[in-house]
């Protein structure tokens, strides 16, 4: 199981959170997934998940992903 810790810049509001957790459990082999309203974020996967899948998952939404 991978893990991963990460940051989401740019939420307005709840639907923010529910737009991008739809996105990012699109990714093959996300397991799990856990996004906080600040933006505060953990995946687990199945094989590796990188910040920039997660960045062209969310391609045109606005939002950016750093490291946590």
């Amino acid at each position: 199981m991978n893990e991963l810790n990460f940051k989401l810049n740019g939420f307005h509001c709840e639907s923010c959170v529910k737009v991008s957790t739809m996105k990012i459990k699109k990714i093959k082999g996300v397991e799990s997934l856990s996004i906080g309203s600040d933006g505060t974020s953990n995946l687990s996967s199945s094989s590796p998940v990188t910040l920039e899948d997660i960045a062209l998952a969310l391609d045109g939404l606005g939002y950016t992903v750093t490291s946590a």
